[in-house]
Formats: C-alpha cells, structure tokens, sequence
C-alpha cells in the first residue's frame, strides 16, 4: 500500500513539473514570435508620399487626357499657371485676358474652351447680332466679345472688360476714378455714343465708360475733358 502510494505520488509530481515545463514554454514561444513580428514592422517601409501625390497627378493628367480626347476638353481643366487664360487679368492695347483684336472665333473658342464662352445677342444701331461672352469664376461674366464676320469667317473686332481684377499696367480697370485715368492714360476726348459716356484713349484703343447716372442728361453732354467730377467711376473698358 505504501509502495502503491509513493509511486502514485511520484506520478503526480512529475505530471505537475511536466505541465509548468510546457507553460512556461508556450509563453516563451509567445514571447518569440511578438518580437518578430514588432521587428518586421520596423523594417517594413511605409508608403511614400511623394508616390502617392504623384499617383493622384498622374490620375488628374488621365482624367484630363480622357477630356481631349472625347472633345471636352477646357480651360478650366488646366492647372493654374500662366498658360491657362483664365489666370490672365491683363488688360493692354488690343487685347484683354487670352482676347486679341482680330483674332478669329476659332482661336478664341481654343484659348478658352466652349465651356468657358456663352454665346450672347447683342443690339448694335438696331440690329440683333451675335457675340460671346468669356466666363469666369461661379460663371461670371469676365469679358464680352463681340465679332465681325466676313462670309462664314468671323474675327473679334471689340473687347469689354467687365471684371474689376482685370487691369492695365499702371493699375486702371473697373472701379478705377476719372481722376487715376486722366493721370494714367492720355485722355483727349471724352463723348457719348451707345448709351453710354466713354473717355477715350486713342493712344491705347482704349474707351473707359463711365458712371454719369447720377447726373442730368442736360449737364453730361456739356461734360469736357476738363470738366468731368475726379471721382466719377470706370464701369467698363472696351478694347477697338
């Protein structure tokens, strides 16, 4: 019976030590593979930025490229930068934004795309003819461009700059007074014409409209050039 029990015993003892043995090795065999793993994350790179910027560039650049090539192609879906018109505020002789005098209807078409061109009726002497107009930001009207045609073919012949960010060199646009005009442009006459009181700048083939609707008509057709208020506002330029 002793015999019996001591060896019972013993049984159980070795049991009991082979169980923390094998514990003890599953938790160093744990303990193992969570430092292999930490340690492959550490040498596993992430993903570069730059290659993910340059995925998107190069998603835009296909995005663009599939708008040519179906004929949708704009302005508007250009990068900003000098080459896209819609950047172009100048206002010089003979040309406003991408708009040249004389340029032909297609070439204006190309600059500015169809999406960015609304075409307009305009009345001229009584007539209904036909102009664009150039949008801008939120489809606001930019520029109104008005064309004479010979047969089929039609160039520009009148450029209005309506926007207030367009300017000349020295700084005169929309908004600009008769006094900032006089000391910037070489103004010699000043007249009505189309419903409207222009001072013009034959030197620059420039006409500044000007905002006399709070005068009597009596007193602006006695206006001179000399004699118009300082403070009078530019509310268009139109380029002939």
């Amino acid at each position: 019976m002793k015999k019996t029990f001591l060896a019972l015993s013993t049984c159980l003892l070795l049991a009991s030590c082979g169980t923390d043995s094998a514990t003890t090795t599953t938790k160093e065999d744990s303990l193992a593979q969570a430092a292999e793993e930490a340690k492959e994350e550490e040498l596993t790179p992430e993903p570069d930025a730059t290659e993910t910027e340059t995925m998107d560039d190069n998603a835009i650049e296909e995005v663009i490229a599939d708008e040519v090539s179906a004929g949708t192609s704009t302005s508007a879906s250009r990068a900003p930068g000098t080459e896209n018109p819609l950047f172009n505020l100048s206002i010089q002789k003979g040309q406003a934004g991408a708009v040249k005098i004389g340029m032909t209807i297609e070439e204006l078409q190309k600059q500015y795309g169809y999406n960015k061109l609304k075409e307009v009726e305009l009345q001229q002497e009584g007539t209904t003819v036909k102009a664009y107009e150039v949008l801008g930001e939120r489809n606001r009207t930019d520029l109104r461009v008005e064309q004479q045609c010979k047969g089929t073919a039609c160039k520009v012949w009148r450029i209005t700059v309506l926007n207030p960010a367009f300017k000349t060199q020295n700084g005169i646009g929309v908004g600009s007074t008769y006094k900032d005009l006089k000391a910037a442009m070489n103004i010699k006459n000043v007249a009505q014409g189309e419903g409207n009181f222009v001072a013009i700048s034959e030197d620059n083939k420039m006409s500044f409209v000007l905002d006399v609707s709070g005068m009597p008509a009596a007193e602006v057709s006695k206006l001179k050039v000399g004699t118009v208020p300082a403070d009078t506002k530019v509310t268009s330029v139109m380029l002939f």
